[in-house]
């Protein structure tokens, strides 16, 4: 292919789901416009050498809350130096609020201070009184729809009359509903009742919030969604239990979608004892036998996605833990720990850390080929990756606002270099180089689950 190139990356391993291939990247006007053995530097305005590194597409996160100590603008600096280039945030339309203005207003602080493209969720509190404006989100481009079964005591629970109404409006669109999956009203009373008993601590965390009954919520919603034709994706499975219902139901070919995170791959409630409020997330963290069936998903493709759930918040290690909120950061680790635990331990090969953690989620929400993958006529959304290089990984390096990691001091082998989106260098090694106000809002298409992507 003849032409001019605006930059050329040379001498890298580039690496999709379907496996790796030795060539050298074009890019022009943000699209890259060739993939080759050889292409000649001299057509090119700017060249980078990526030898002996990977050129991987950027990481697709799913699942973001911008919400918290970290705006839609410092997650995406975050993302970045992580190797995300795209991430798909929740839109919390909260009692008393209507969807469209939300949705306006993500999207504008969007655009103004993100690095990365974007697109939305719609997370729901008041699906009665908000369930009218479902059909005008899918005219602004938001096709997915999340809704809690658990957190009772905080109001944010949705019962199954409107779980259900959810995925009767998402059936009819196409939609894809989403549910944090525990059974809210038992894990209250568990912990009521340890509560009441004296036995409150960080050590009986896990034991509040049982892996049976994140496996029954699942289990629940996906009777909800057959009965209703809806397609489910079920958010940030930490239950190894829920793999085994995963596999029956995609052997019996129903469009359902798993996200894990790279917290339920990588540590423990062990972890939860020691870190105290910082390690409090929603579902908890549990054993290594719930990591290992989880990884086991992942390989099998039973698990389609990965997703960092990333939701900073302002605690300490000494807040009391009951009273300190759910969440942590991850999106700066995610890439870095699950190649480390994942790829360098053989529980998955490299083609498939892409697969899982940028072109299925650019499948699932109707963003490939444009997004996920390393060909001609895609976005120009390149991470390169040194396999070889080591790091510590510290909070003191990181570009959250929360302050801590939950894996301070974890020594790693495999890290992000460089990070593209659309053509231009947002991050190079240590520096943020990209510019906020050049982000694209994403309009995503979910139809292609109900056709049987997976």
């Amino acid at each position: 292919m003849n032409g001019t190139l605006d930059t050329l990356i040379k001498g890298g391993l580039v690496v999709n789901a379907e496996g790796f291939l030795r060539a050298d990247v074009g890019i022009r006007q943000e699209r890259i416009v060739e993939v080759s053995v050889e292409i000649d530097d001299s057509r090119a305005s700017k060249v980078i050498d990526a030898t002996g590194k990977y050129i991987m597409p950027g990481v697709i996160d799913p699942h973001s809350h911008p919400v918290y100590v970290d705006d839609i603008g410092d997650m995406s600096i975050t993302a970045a130096f992580g190797g995300v280039t795209s991430q798909i945030h929740f839109a919390y339309v909260k009692p008393d609020m209507q969807v469209l203005p939300v949705l306006e207003e993500f999207r504008n602080d969007g655009e103004k201070k993100s690095v990365g493209d974007f697109a939305l969720h719609l997370g729901l509190f008041d699906v009665e009184h908000q369930i009218t404006d479902l059909e005008k989100a899918f005219q602004y481009g938001v096709t997915s729809f999340k809704v809690f079964m658990t957190y009772a005591k905080l109001q944010w629970m949705t019962d199954d009359y409107w779980l259900t109404a959810v995925m009767d409006v998402a059936a009819k669109n196409k939609g894809l509903t989403m549910v944090h999956a525990e059974n809210g009203l038992a894990t209250d009373y568990i912990e009521d009742k340890l509560i009441r008993e004296g036995r409150v601590s960080p050590d009986t965390f896990t034991m509040m919030r049982p892996d049976i009954l994140e496996a029954e919520a699942t289990n629940r919603a996906i009777s909800l969604a057959r009965v209703m034709g809806s397609a489910l994706y079920v958010v940030h499975n930490s239950a190894g239990a829920n793999v085994e219902l995963f596999d029956r139901v995609r052997q019996e070919g129903w469009p359902i979608i798993g996200e894990t995170c790279p917290q339920y791959l990588t540590l423990t409630e062990e972890v939860t004892k020691k870190k105290k409020a910082l390690a409090k997330i929603g579902p908890p963290l549990r054993t290594e036998k719930d990591n290992e069936m989880l990884w086991d998903g992942i390989a099998r493709g039973v698990l389609h996605t990965i997703g960092s759930d990333s939701a900073a918040k302002a605690k300490s290690i000494d807040d009391d833990f009951f009273d300190a909120p759910y969440g942590s950061p991850q999106v700066e680790t995610m890439l870095r720990m699950i190649h480390h635990r994942g790829v360098n331990s053989g529980k998955l090969s490299m083609p498939r850390l892409v697969e899982i953690m940028s072109t299925n989620v650019a499948k699932v929400f109707g963003l490939y080929p444009q997004k996920g993958v390393i060909q001609s006529g895609s976005d120009a959304d390149i991470v390169i990756f040194d396999p070889a290089k080591r790091e510590i990984i510290s909070a003191a390096e990181q570009h959250s606002n929360a302050g801590y990691t939950l894996y301070e001091g974890t020594e790693i082998l495999g890290a992000p270099i460089l990070t593209m989106v659309r053509g231009e260098v947002v991050v190079d090694g240590k520096e943020l180089v990209g510019k906020p106000g050049r982000a694209k809002f994403l309009e995503t298409d979910t139809s292609g689950v109900y056709e049987g992507l997976f």
